[in-house]
């Protein structure tokens, strides 16, 4: 084949290329090593040169956006442009003679009326065939191929099959537009239907093997059945034979994700599904089956008029570029008039100009083309890569080497680390399913436009997904006892369609935990787990509290709050329901908690106070309260209503049982009092503890014991 489809949408695909058969469309006094050096260097790397038949045979890799390279012509172009020469492209009109058989009406709005042409044709989905046409050619004489198409196409490694099949792979190889040839009296009902395939029909292609196909796909139908699979082959029963007299021919245009799903699902690579996959010139369509329709009736037969259905919707792309700006960029020197004529070279249309200002309309068949920088780099690859000089850019260093988040965060991992916790990197895809699991924590969901599978469809919003599916990798590969956390992003959309990303932070212990001289081995329990985070966050000077909250999938849950900023996560035991869900049968304790915040207040300088020289005096208080009453709105309301006497509050007991009454418990607090400056006096220290008893009582409800 002329074309090797590497099985790789991204990579690139091998094009052979005849130095005889360029020089069709040029004037070349290169050399075919000048020749394959010059493509090589504007950016189609030819790989090999063979003598074939004293021809000089190429092999180039053309990357997947430069489907206009895919064909003789295209290269001439590029050749053309780097040589500075001429491009000779054929006559695309149709000699001036009427067939018999067929005479056009006027009018191109929707399929072109035929009187008394004996095939008509109809698009039933326009969304993956928007233009379709076909021409009737009678009266052929089918032979063995021969002379100069034959000698070409086989050239470049192409299959002669007969003089009109080989026709349809010249202008393949020439212009880079697929055709198809049918049989036209084996087409039944006189009707060419393209439509998409019903679940379970089949059709057996040239290549004799019988193809099931799916629903989506297209094909090609006549009355009866398909005849052929749209973009990708034809059909056996359709064949042209010896036996033919009368040929249909179909040029067309197929949307090109149609044509790879459906020959990636049926496993079929072609040189015409390759080229439909990257999308064909939408201005060759008509030209190509002019162009075979011409050669095929060299010998004798009738062309009858174009049968066309649909619209293509073309859209002229026009470029504002400036040729010093563009230079600048570059580090070329650029001149107006030289830019101007590679542009015109590379079959693009330099519509105004003004002083060094071009507006440039860029043809179809260069889509990958968009802004004024791709304009630029064509420029740059024509003037010819190698001639940039080599320069050392400007290096101003930084005085920032690393910016305060990425301070903290590398203190962070550091004092996990050293907390006895592993590090974990886990996917930011996940699957609708698990972005749902956890419901009450995620925002708007991200999702891709065009996800690579329906397991990586959205971006994450929690971590839980990922962490939970590393617990469940180890369990299951017998390790038992973890202690694992990420740093890793969490995203949501906004009302106003922008988007957050932030930095987060997971925690999960499960199993047993180490055993150690105070205390033997015994399980992770919820308590590890707060214990370690909040000797974490306080090594960067933060303070959390912690409030019980109902979650879904927590037992025993609570609300993570940074002191003095509000809620920044949750922590609990993983509910057995969730836990099912990844295959997991032991207790696991979770906990994520946004950064944010943390950024923002933490301090991972070593700061040092003097030694007080005054001493402190401390005070402790029992209260009676209801159950449900948490510390730390206890502590906040001393620190809060105490002035500047207070210098900690630490917790030292809870109690509930016999002589507390049901519904309550027992709580009892430290309270140091003191300043720098001086020892306080005691009615001062009695004082403020009875502002704070007082604060507690009124704010709180409390009783004291």
């Amino acid at each position: 084949m002329a074309a090797r489809n590497d099985g790789n949408c991204f990579g690139a695909v091998i094009m052979k290329l005849s130095y005889n058969w360029i020089k069709d469309y040029l004037d070349l006094a290169a050399t075919p090593d000048e020749l394959a050096r010059a493509l090589t260097m504007s950016g189609s790397e030819v790989g090999c040169v063979e003598d074939k038949d004293g021809d000089k045979i190429m092999e180039l890799e053309i990357t997947s956006n430069r489907p206009d390279c895919l064909n003789i012509i295209g290269l001439a172009r590029e050749a053309s442009a780097v040589f500075d020469i001429d491009l000779k492209l054929p006559d695309f009109a149709i000699p001036k003679k009427v067939p018999s058989f067929a005479k056009a009406s006027e009018g191109r709005h929707g399929p072109l009326s035929i009187v008394h042409s004996p095939i008509s044709c109809l698009i039933q989905d326009p969304n993956l065939c928007p233009y379709y046409t076909a021409r009737v050619i009678s009266g052929v004489k089918v032979l063995p191929g021969s002379g100069k198409v034959k000698k070409l196409i086989e050239a470049l490694g192409m299959r002669s099959v007969n003089n009109i099949v080989d026709i349809t792979n010249f202008c393949l190889m020439e212009l880079g537009q697929p055709l198809h040839a049918f049989d036209l009296d084996k087409i039944e009902g006189g009707k060419i239907i393209v439509r998409v395939a019903k679940e379970g029909e089949k059709i057996v292609t040239i290549d004799g093997v019988e193809r099931e196909l799916h629903e989506g796909m297209l094909v090609i139908a006549d009355a009866q059945k398909p005849v052929a699979i749209a973009g990708v082959m034809g059909g056996l029963g359709t064949e042209v034979t010896d036996a033919t007299k009368n040929i249909l021919l179909e040029s067309a245009y197929f949307n090109p994700l149609s044509v790879r799903r459906t020959a990636r699902k049926l496993a079929i690579s072609t040189d015409s599904s390759y080229r439909f996959e990257r999308g064909v010139d939408k201005g060759m369509i008509v030209n190509s089956s002019n162009r075979a329709a011409t050669m095929m009736t060299a010998g004798g037969g009738g062309i009858g008029a174009l049968i066309e259905c649909g619209e293509l919707k073309v859209k002229p792309v026009e470029i504002n570029v400036g040729v010093g700006a563009m230079a600048r960029i570059l580090g070329v020197p650029l001149e107006v008039g030289s830019v101007k004529k590679v542009f015109t070279r590379l079959g693009m249309t330099v519509c105004a100009s003004k002083a060094d200002q071009l507006t440039v309309r860029v043809p179809g068949f260069r889509e990958d083309i968009k802004t004024a920088t791709d304009l630029g780099e064509e420029a740059l690859r024509i003037y010819g890569y190698e001639k940039v000089p080599a320069t050392m850019p400007d290096i101003f260093p930084s005085t920032v080497r690393k910016g305060h988040s990425r301070l903290v965060k590398e203190r962070l991992t550091e004092l996990l680390v050293s907390s006895g916790l592993s590090e974990i990197i886990t996917y930011s895809l996940i699957k609708e399913a698990a972005s749902d699991r956890f419901s009450g924590i995620t925002g708007n969901k991200v999702s891709l436009m065009n996800p690579l599978s329906e397991d990586q469809k959205f971006l994450t919003p929690h971590l839980l997904d990922g962490m939970l599916k590393a617990v469940s990798f180890n369990l299951n590969r017998k390790t038992k006892d973890l202690g694992l956390f990420e740093i890793g992003k969490i995203y949501s959309e906004r009302p106003d369609g922008s988007y957050d990303e932030i930095d987060t932070l997971c925690l999960a212990f499960t199993g047993s935990r180490p055993a150690n001289v105070a205390e033997g081995a015994r399980e992770f329990g919820f308590y590890d787990l707060k214990g370690v985070i909040e000797n974490v966050l306080s090594r960067v000077r933060v303070e959390i509290d912690l409030a019980g909250k109902d979650m879904d999938f927590l037992s025993g849950g609570a609300e993570i709050s940074l002191r003095g900023k509000g809620p920044a996560g949750f922590i609990g035991e993983v509910t057995k329901n969730i836990l099912s869900q990844y295959d997991i049968e032991q207790k696991v304790f979770i906990l994520q908690i946004r950064l944010q915040d943390i950024y923002r207040t933490a301090a991972i300088k070593s700061v040092h106070n003097p030694i007080p020289r005054f001493p402190f005096s401390e005070r402790d208080i029992s209260i009676l309260c209801p159950a449900g009453t948490e510390y730390g709105s206890v502590r906040a309301s001393i620190m809060d209503l105490a002035d500047d006497l207070v210098r900690s509050v630490d917790f030292l007991d809870v109690y509930s049982g016999d002589n507390i009454p049901k519904g309550m418990k027992s709580v009892t607090i430290s309270i140091q009092y003191g300043l720098s400056s001086r020892t306080l006096e005691a009615d001062e220290i009695e004082k403020a503890h009875l502002k704070v008893k007082s604060a507690l009582s009124s704010r709180l409800g409390v009783s004291f014991r």
